[in-house]
This record gives C-alpha cells, structure tokens and sequence, in this order.
C-alpha cells in the first residue's frame, strides 16, 4: 500500500501569550576579572583563546538553579548585556562564591592558587542583583537586542503545559505508562525524560540475552524554515541508556550524570523534581586521573548539607536511590548516562514509529486539544516513491547461483571496479602496497584484490629487503595490470610510550606529539618510494590495544603513509583462526577485506560510468558537473596571503566518464582543479588549528575573529566558490558543448562562511548577491542550479508520521506546500529506504520498550531547498537530488547526503594533524555512517 501523505511533527503558535522573565547580568568588576585571568591563562600557555570561559560555567549555574532557561554568550564579555535569563528569581547570596569556586577551579591549577586568590579578594558580592523583569510576546518577535527570547520560551512554555499531565502511553493499547519530568538545559529547546528507567529486553534468536535501562526522551524546539518568516516548534523523542552495573573506572574522558533532585541547590527552596546533567571530569593527579565533581557545585552543595555521591562510590552502586514505578521521586537520585566510551550500547539506537505516532498523539491531546494557541502546519505530499536506482540488478533464486557479480554495493562487483580502475584517469593507480603484520592478513588482501580486479600474479615475486621481507610482484588482468609490494610493519605499529617519563613533554598528550612526530618519520623512511601516488593498505591493532588512548599510533601511520606518497586504509588482523583460513575466512572477515579494498579505491576517487540517466533522473540532458562544496577545519593561517583560514573543499564530479575532481582555496591559486588523491595529500600538509575543528563550537564568544576579519573571510570563500562554478560552466562535460552545473551546499556545514544559505537571507528562485556579482553573464547563470540541503541534526528537520497508519514506514520525496511565504515556492524532504543493514525491524505496532536488539527503522528526513533553477522545474531537481541519494557506488544503500557528498566529507581523514587530541582523530577502521 502506498502512503501519499505524512504529518509533520511541525507546530505553531496561533494566539497571544504572554511570558514574563528576569535577567541576571555581570558585574563589570566580575568580568574584568574574569577577563584578566583568562588573558594571563593563554600568555603563559601560548595557546587558548583570551575570552571568558563561561561555556563551564554556564551548565553548572543551570543546574544550582533550574529556572534558568538562556544564558547569553556576550554576558560574561561586555557591559551592560544580560548573561542569564529565568522565569523567576532565587537568592543570591551564596552565588558569588559559586562563581569563586568556578574560577578558582578554572584558573588554579595554571596561574597558581595563590595568585588567583589575591585577584579574587578584590571582588564586591553585593554586586549582584537581578534586574526588573520583561515581559516578552511568545507570538511576535521582541524588540530587544538580545536576541529572540522565543526560542527558549516557547519551548519552555510547552514543556510546563506538557508536565501538567506528565504520564504517556506507549506500545500496544498504551501498555507502557511513562511518568516525563524536566531536564535542565541551556541549548535552544526545552527537555524532558521520562524516570525510572524502563527495562528493556535484549531478545536474540528469539532468546532474552540480556536487559538494558533506558528512558524516553522528548525535545521541543524552536526552528527556522527556508523562506518562511515565523518559526515553527519542532519535536524530538529519543531514548538515554544507563549504566546499571558496577564498574572499576570512569572511561579516559569522563562521564556525563544526571541527578534528579526536589531541592534547588543555589538556594535550598524545594522544586517540583527534575534532573540536572553534570560532567563527571578525569582529573590528572599524583595518583593518576581521578573523577571529580565540578567544584563549583561540590562546595554550594555542601552549604546546603546535600552532597553528591562521591564518584568512586558512585561506580559500586550506578543505580544511586532510583525510585521505583508508581512511586514519586524525592531526595537526590544519581544516574549515569550510557556512551560509546563505555563500549557496545546495549540497546540499539533509536525509537520505533510507533512511538513517534504515541507521543505525536499525546502533544495533541495535551497541548492542542482544548488549547488552540498550537497548531500543526501543514502536510507532507509524496512527489516520488524512491530513489531511482542505477546499478540494480536481478539476483537468482538460488542462493548457490549468486557470485559477487550480485553484491548489491556496486563497486564490490569486479565487473564494474575493473573497468572503472582501469580506465585512463588522471594520476592512475599503478602500485599497491601492503604493510602487514600477519601472513594470513597479507594473502587475504592480495587475493582479495585479485579476486576484485581480475587480476593473476604474473612471474615470481621479488625481493626487495630481505631484514623486512619486502616483496613485490606484478599482476595482471584482462583491463590492467597492478604492482604489489609487500613488507612486514615492524615496530610502526606498536603503541606510543607515552607514560615514558624520558619523553619529552609534561602530560601524555604532548609526549604523544613528539612520539606522533618520531614515528611519522620513522613510516616515511620505512616505505618504499612510489611515483605519483600509491595505495597502502596497513594492518593495525584495534583501540581497545591501546591504553591510555593517546598511546594509539593510528593516526601517525594516516599521516606517515601519506606524505610518503600513498592513500592508505587500515584494516585490524582477521579473526579466523588459522585451521579454519585453510577452509574459508568467516563472514566478518570477508567483509572487512572487501571493505578495505574498496575504501581504497574511494580515496583514489576511482568512479563507474555513467553515474546518471537521463530517463531515471528526469533531466534534459548528461551534460552537467555535479559539484559540492564542504567546509572541513580551521588552519592557523592568517589572511595576509589572501587566502581563508577555513579550509573549504570545493568537490566536482563528470558523471559522464565518472571522473572526481577537487580543490581548496590555496590549490586554486597554484593548480586548480586537481584529481582526488592528490587533494587529499594537500591536507596533511596544512597547519591545522588544533584547538578546533571547524563542526564543533568556535570559541566561547566567537572573537577568534574580528568582525572585519570575518568578512573577508566569507568574501574570499563567495569568490572561491564563484571562480570554480565559472570554470565548470566553461568546461565541457561531454561534446565540447557548454554545460549545465549543479551547485550543492550543506546548510548546518557551511552557514557560518557562507551567510546566504541562513534561512533569513536565503534567496527564493535567485541566486545570491554574493555570486551573482560574480558570474554576472545571464548565460551563464540560466545554466547554473542551486540547491541547499539540510541534515536533520540537532532536530532541524521535523520528523513525520504517516497519516491514517501510526507505525507504518515509508520512503520518497516530499513536497510540504503552503509552509513557505510565498505560494511561489515549496520546500522538499528526501526519506531514503530501509537499509541493508536493517533487517528484522521493530514491527509496526511495537514499540522499543517491547525489544532493545532491533533496529528502530526510523529514518530521517533531508530538507532539500531549491534556490535556483531557471532551466528546469524545482520539483524536477529535487527528484534529481533525491535520486542521488542512491549514486554513491561504495555503499550499498541510499546515503545521508547525494552525491558526490561524500568524497568531501570523508576528506576529513587527511585534515589531520599529529598535534591534534585523541578525540579528534580517526575512531574506526573507516565507516559510512548516516
């Protein structure tokens, strides 16, 4: 049955309220202060950025007072600007030493106790007071310069209506009753979670292997839509799992708690019982790291005599005072959020569609029924049933007729990876080289890569360095041929002797630092020289080898290995023992070898042809660049070459002949386009700033960058763009005939440089000023299309339920009319399909409370915001880009974002740096991941 229409979980205001807050701002002593010990902090480290660092304080005064529903970012920067807004008021008295302590904490362990105590005594605590109240209008948009105060409000707003009725039904007949109560934040939108945690049972093969703990999560927030001037109120639900066990140690990094509490700690007044998220911190002591507490709370705490369990005990009882269900939660209960850094979730991700249809059902029965200030906007209208594919094929019944030829990814298939391998390209793969540890490793990859590519070993291998048992050999097929060579790692994969006092550096990190830069070394002298560029693949111990994590040397053998000449891959030793490799290798391990290969190959860009249809795709004609744009890191450049600080990865792709091509602002000025490999050996040599990269939060007020310095920032990367969309418009694809190009961007990626893709100053069938004053030909312009996209992260994209059917999935491209302004223009959501990979899904009416081992099959939606198309239709277009969803030939499925995506945002492989943390390098042996 095909469902045409879906509900959006998208909601507006429709009448007058009225919502009343109280502002708290900083005393100009407190901030100079402030600012004073943070600038002594970065000139006596050389490093750091010189604001206040109230992006600790800020989760910690929340959670002393969980009124708070904003804190401003300038509040702790400039005089005069309010720093924290609540919905009522609470004593005062014990908040300037709270903020002492903050300091202290902050400050100390640098500058020295001593010094930072004697700056401290010279502040007034009187000086603090709140200001008159302001009463702001949850309908219309304030005339306040601080912002719109309606994306905290509204969502608070509706999570106090939501918990005048806290209890919602879940599963079958709402067989599962969950109690909601408010989680303290800080971030746009509003939280709760539902308490106790429900048990969940783990079934496998139709056996319960184990239980997980989880809650129910629901998020409200306050979210701007492409050409619409109100915003809408998007909701969320999710699950938080919890640790149950006893456990020895807190991970490397810490942990997140969350403690639930009736008793407001800034100032001891009893509260209706809600949970506050605290970071659990590994402090480095004489003893080792040691979890603490922040001390700011720690100490307002014990004023109030209601400690917090100490951490140590903490990890012999998790389950600290849980109340049970049906009974109403008091006193302080304490408990531990679930992460990756504690090993394998027990509970998959995810909630099922049928819940999403429960707590849709209960939002309109709580807060719309009755209540006509919400309001749903519109609805989701099928345009396209799925994604049209392009390397399909009819698989046999018979399971013992299948060959790879049936593999449903496509470059697993050696008919399609030796044509497109052998194929003439600009810098051709010629020699493969493997770094191995096992024999049986080595054997595997080569006969893989046979097996693949058609290849057989012509004459016998030769030895090159007998201490290392370098071997090479040359290969030959039908399409090509290739040279392997071979050679035993050594010592370059062995741990960083990090905890050696002998090496240079104070902590581990920076001992890592010059271990990384000693071992990079150490790889390019090791490896054979190649010309051009050549292919490694390196067998590597897995993480879990690797203690502390920064003795982990993957990211030296990354670097090594390709300012050596090579792109390489990684891959961890096979898992089949030795009498059974006689035989056969297990699944697993011919799946991570198939993988290696092809990852391979993908970072050499190599590509099938053609990779578009014109009758699938619905367009004129084959004649078009498929081109993106991808903001990867900072570096710690200036701007005085008049080149950007950011590093922006302009990606394009022929998909006629299925040739890759990128380029950076600074590869621009020397060679322009250049092949893939090449591109990515471009940014292991950039100097990257370690202090950030570019996904994460900049700096604590964003003054990393004058206001004058930001502009030419964006400038420099507008011409960049323009320049390169100029040279796809005068570059033939195909024919010597002038082509169409088509112009993608990432909004959530790329807003921040590239201001016009912000849905305020997003252009509606135009192109922005910024570019046009560039590409200035009308010509030239009606053969350029632009669309922006957006991921659904951080709840920007509503989530749908199908209507007339709660639990039922579905897939395709949506338009969602009538939500924009102007009739003019619509707005379009890409669903992909169910995965491969998701197989046994929870059934329709079965919610995640009923099976923790299935997946959930609730997939996102792709926001899909047609700029500019003068020569085609928009619905068109979006079909197009929806289709190209299903184009990324190394996967076997539809992805998160349309080709050629991918290749920019696997690029962040090679924008690395031996200098960067241990959290900001590679996690796994290279993963597609929505």
């Amino acid at each position: 049955m095909t469902f045409k229409t879906i509900l959006p979980g998208a909601w507006k205001i429709t009448k007058e309220l009225q919502y009343t807050l109280f502002s708290l701002q900083v005393p100009t002593a407190w901030q100079q202060v402030a600012k004073s010990l943070a600038q002594k902090r970065v000139k006596l480290l050389g490093k750091g950025y010189p604001s206040v660092p109230s992006s600790s304080l800020d989760p910690i005064i929340a959670a002393s007072f969980p009124k708070i529903i904003q804190t401003a970012r300038q509040g702790w920067q400039r005089p005069g600007v309010p720093w924290v807004f609540a919905t009522e008021t609470a004593d005062l008295s014990d908040l300037p030493e709270f903020i002492k302590d903050w300091l202290r904490e902050e400050f100390s362990d640098c500058l020295g106790e001593e010094e930072v105590e004697s700056i401290l005594e010279q502040l007034d605590h009187s000086a603090w007071h709140w200001e008159a109240p302001q009463t702001y209008s949850l309908l219309h948009p304030p005339e306040t310069p601080y912002g719109d105060m309606r994306f905290q409000a509204i969502p608070d707003y509706l999570a106090t209506e939501f918990l005048k009725n806290p209890q919602v039904g879940f599963g079958v007949n709402n067989q599962y009753e969950l109690t909601f109560y408010r989680v303290v934040s800080i971030n746009q939108g509003s939280e709760l979670m539902s308490w106790p945690p429900h048990p969940v049972s783990l079934i496998e093969r139709n056996q319960q292997v184990g239980t997980a703990h989880i809650s129910f999560v629901i998020r409200f927030k306050l979210q701007t839509v492409p050409w619409r001037k109100e915003p809408m109120i998007y909701h969320q639900l999710s699950i938080r799992q919890w640790i149950v066990e006893p456990f020895s140690k807190f991970p490397y990094k810490g942990a997140t708690a969350y403690i639930g509490d009736n008793r407001r700690w800034l100032d001891g007044i009893r509260q209706p019982f809600c949970f506050m998220p605290l970071r659990i911190k590994q402090v480095m002591t004489q003893n080792g790291r040691n979890p603490r507490w922040s001390r700011a709370i720690n100490e307002l705490l014990k004023i109030n005599d209601s400690l917090l369990p100490e951490p140590h005990n903490l990890a012999f009882e998790p389950q600290y005072q849980w109340s049970s269900f049906g009974e109403e939660p008091c006193g302080m209960q304490v408990a531990i959020s679930y992460h990756t850094t504690w090993g394998k979730l027990p509970c998959l991700r995810g909630i099922s569609p049928q819940d999403l249809s429960s707590l849709d059902e209960a939002i309109q029965n709580k807060l719309v029924k009755g209540n006509s200030a919400l309001q749903r906007v519109g609805k989701f209208q099928k345009v396209l049933s799925g994604a049209n594919p392009l390397w399909k094929i009819e698989k046999p019944k018979n399971k013992k007729d299948k060959t790879r030829e049936h593999l449903d990814t496509p470059m697993l298939r050696p008919e399609i990876a030796r044509k497109a391998l052998f194929r003439p390209i600009e810098n051709p793969l010629h020699t493969l080289f493997i770094l191995w540890e096992t024999k049986q490793c080595r054997d595997a990859l080569i006969a893989e890569i046979c097996d693949l590519l058609g290849l057989s070993q012509k004459g016998d291998a030769q030895v090159y360095n007998l201490e290392i048992q370098g071997e090479e050999a040359i290969y030959e097929g039908s399409l090509g041929s290739l040279r392997i060579k071979s050679q035993h790692v050594q010592g370059l994969t062995q741990r960083l002797d990090v905890d050696n006092p002998s090496v240079k550096g104070n902590t581990p990190q920076q001992r890592r630092i010059n271990l990384i830069n000693e071992r990079v070394s150490q790889i390019i002298s090791s490896l054979p020289k190649v010309q051009g560029i050549g292919g490694a693949l390196i067998e590597i111990k897995p993480k879990k080898s690797f203690f502390p994590p920064e003795s982990d040397p993957k990211l030296a053998l990354r670097i090594g290995a390709m300012q050596a000449g090579y792109v390489n891959q990684h891959i961890y030793s096979l898992t089949t023992s030795l009498e059974k490799q006689k035989e056969s290798l297990n699944k697993n391990d011919c799946n991570r070898l198939q993988k290696a290969v092809s990852d391979l190959l993908r970072q050499f860009g190599v590509l099938p042809a053609p990779l578009i249809d014109v009758k699938k795709d619905g367009i004129t004609n084959s004649n078009l660049w498929l081109t993106c744009f991808h903001l990867l890191r900072r570096t710690r450049k200036t701007t005085a070459s008049n080149t950007p600080v950011n590093v922006a990865l302009m990606v394009r792709v022929n998909p006629v002949k299925g040739i890759v091509q990128v380029t950076t602002p600074s590869l621009w000025l020397t060679q322009g386009w250049v092949s893939y490999p090449v591109g990515l050996s471009s940014l292991v040599t950039e100097k990257w700033d370690v202090d950030t990269y570019h996904s994460e939060a900049t700096g604590d007020s964003g003054e990393e960058y004058s206001n004058n310095k930001q502009k030419l920032e964006q400038q420099l990367i507008n011409k960049f763009i323009a320049d390169c969309l100029r040279d796809c418009l005068s570059t033939s694809v195909e024919n010597d005939e002038l082509p169409h190009v088509l112009f993608m961007a990432e909004a959530q990626n790329a807003r921040k440089i590239l201001t016009w893709l912000q849905n305020p100053k997003l252009p509606a069938n135009n192109l922005p000023n910024e570019l046009k004053q560039h590409i200035q030909t009308e010509a030239e312009q009606n053969r350029l299309w632009l669309a922006r996209l957006r991921v659904a992260d951080n709840g920007e994209v509503p989530v749908g339920i199908v209507k007339g059917s709660p639990g039922t999935r579905t897939k395709g491209l949506f338009s969602w009319p009538y939500v924009c302004d102007s009739g003019e223009t619509d707005l379009y959501l890409s669903l992909r399909k169910s995965s491969n990979s998701e197989q046994d899904l929870l059934r329709k009416s079965e919610s995640r409370l009923d099976n923790g081992s299935r997946p959930a099959g609730s997939r996102k939606f792709l926001e899909i915001a047609v700029l500019h198309s003068p020569s085609i239709k928009a619905e068109k277009l979006a079909c197009f880009i929806h289709n190209l969803r299903d184009r990324w030939p190394y996967f076997a499925d539809e992805v998160s974002l349309p080709f050629p995506f991918l290749f920019a945002t696997l690029a962040k492989e090679y924008a690395v740096s031996g200098k960067d943390p241990i959290d900001s390098s590679e996690d796994s042996e290279g993963s597609l991941d929505e």
